[in-house]
């Protein structure tokens, strides 16, 4: 019989042969890069150089910007998260092979195979290769200045509901008092009211719904339990084979799910009568597999099925939230700051819009090259998200050098980190819309300016934000005066529980009545 000592022998001699084993596993790791003659951070075992990240130490934001300098002086530089190795790209020159001249090496974005829903898996941005390529094709007409155009009278009728919304807070009986705000939230009910309204024919005024409707479910889409968003980190870290076993997701199943009903219904019910609307959804639907073609030995090639409408359509949704709240929300803040350039944005609104009978036009908000400077600077200063990542789908080397990266090497654009270069951006900190001006763009690298990508796998959504964003603020300018409330945290202080742009205490802001007699 073994004696208890014995066991604890082979026990502790079990253990420290198994810390040997991945000991020497890690070192053989974070070699890599310094194999492969790559400057790099010395790493830390099980974390890499994500260790801030990972215990929340620092906002994703705060994170990206802070090594991006740590590299700065180098056009790239090796990266770990967790045992995962990456590549960190500065130099303008190459970020632009990566993501234009050379993108054919470039085509996938880094993605966890975990088990989860269609609905997740067939997103846009989670697929890859050719079933990209055809994905992206068949959803780019439904963004053409065309296709916008005839959206702009429905995004007004959002305008207006968020005007008469404010008009209504305003008063008092003494006349107008301020009304503070928190911007996000704020700007949330709008925008998802714009996007439900022109992309999905649903009606709805989440303002004044007292239950928060429709935006109060769709605006927790990435609320997760801190066990659910641990769990994850440390499939992502350390056990990223076990990612396909695992049902989990980045997002809260229970908004997508529910998204998943509203476009199910408004398809039903569009079958149901007959109706067509020029939108979003029905560009999908009009793409679907027929159901008549069950006898058929293949399915036309161009087809969708359902779960990649409600993929597309959910990822629509979460995505157009995601980018058009966050720039109206800094867009205000920083115009409650510099009061002055406020003034000047005013100016120039009402002005074209009296030469346009007071109509916001499309011609009219072609002219507004100052609103567009201003977004520009905001979207310097505020992008919705910090970093852009590639995958290497083919060996490709780094133009001028001799580093060849393997098929399967994830590249990181530390896009918060260009932003805030001064080399590109005199006095980084400083909101300066006349940085946006044509002269100060066409003097400036083009590739140190992405808030929304660039090249073929850009964000597709875009011109629709913008348009949303800007039509939201010349009703909001023209009509009241944006200013600092005393809840006003100004620097802000980034959330470090979040991967997007968000401020820990919020953005509060007050408006008031313009005096326009």
């Amino acid at each position: 019989m073994i004696s208890r000592d014995t066991i604890m022998v082979y026990v502790v001699s079990a253990i420290v042969f198994l810390s040997i084993v991945v000991y020497l596993y890690y070192r053989n790791i974070y070699s890599f890069w310094r194999k492969m003659g790559v400057f790099n951070i010395e790493p830390e075992f099980f974390f890499g150089n994500a260790k801030d990240r990972v215990l929340f130490r620092k906002s994703f934001h705060e994170f990206h910007r802070d090594i991006y300098f740590k590299f700065k002086g180098h056009r790239y530089a090796g990266f770990y998260v967790g045992r995962r190795a990456s590549l960190v790209i500065l130099d303008p020159e190459i970020i632009k092979c990566i993501m234009i001249k050379d993108f054919n090496h470039f085509t996938d974005r880094q993605t966890m195979r975990l088990r989860t829903s269609k609905y997740i898996t067939e997103m846009l941005i989670n697929l890859k290769g050719s079933k990209w390529k055809k994905m992206r094709s068949q959803l780019t007409p439904s963004f053409t200045s065309g296709k916008l155009r005839t959206m702009e009278h429905l995004i007004d009728i959002c305008c207006n509901n968020m005007s008469d919304f404010l008009n209504d807070n305003i008063k008092s009986e003494n006349g107008f008092k301020p009304y503070e705000l928190e911007m996000k939230d704020f700007f949330g009910k709008f925008t998802l009211d714009v996007i439900a309204t022109c992309a999905f024919g649903v009606e709805s005024n989440s303002l004044t719904d007292v239950t928060g409707g429709f935006a109060s479910r769709v605006s927790k889409f990435a609320t997760l339990s801190i066990t659910k968003r641990l769990s994850l980190y440390i499939i992502i870290l350390f056990l990223p084979g076990l990612a396909r076993f695992v049902p989990l997701s980045f997002f809260n199943m229970k908004v997508i799910y529910f998204l998943a009903n509203v476009i199910k219904e408004a398809k039903s019910y569009r079958m149901s009568t007959g109706q067509k609307r020029n939108d979003f959804l029905q560009l999908l639907l009009d793409s679907e597999s027929n159901p008549d073609n069950k006898n058929e030995n293949k399915q036309n090639e161009d087809s969708l099925t359902e779960p990649q409408i409600v993929a597309q359509s959910v990822l629509f949704l979460i995505a157009g939230f995601e980018t058009s709240s966050t720039l109206l929300t800094f867009t205000c803040y920083e115009l409650a700051i510099n009061q002055e350039i406020q003034i000047k944005l005013r100016e120039e609104i009402c002005s074209i819009l009296d030469r346009y009978n007071g109509k916001c036009t499309y011609e009219a908000m072609q002219e507004m090259t100052f609103l567009d400077m201003v977004l520009g600077e905001t979207l310097r200063m505020h992008p919705p998200v910090a970093q852009l990542e590639r995958v290497c789908t083919q060996d490709y080397m780094i133009p001028d050098s001799n580093l060849i990266l393997q098929k399967g090497t994830a590249v990181q654009i530390p896009v918060i980190g260009l932003h805030y270069d001064p080399e590109y951006y005199p006095d980084p900190y400083k909101f300066d819309p006349n940085r946006f001006s044509a002269e100060e763009k066409a003097s400036r690298h083009h590739y140190v300016y992405l808030p929304f990508g660039t090249g073929p796998r850009n964000c597709i959504g875009l011109r629709f934000a913008l348009m949303s964003t800007k039509r939201g603020m010349v009703h909001l300018l023209k009509n009241f005066s944006i200013e600092l409330s005393n809840r006003t945290t100004v620097p802000y202080i980034y959330s470090k529980h979040s991967m997007f742009l968000k401020a820990q205490n919020g953005i509060w802001l007050s408006f008031n009545k313009l005096n326009t007699s």
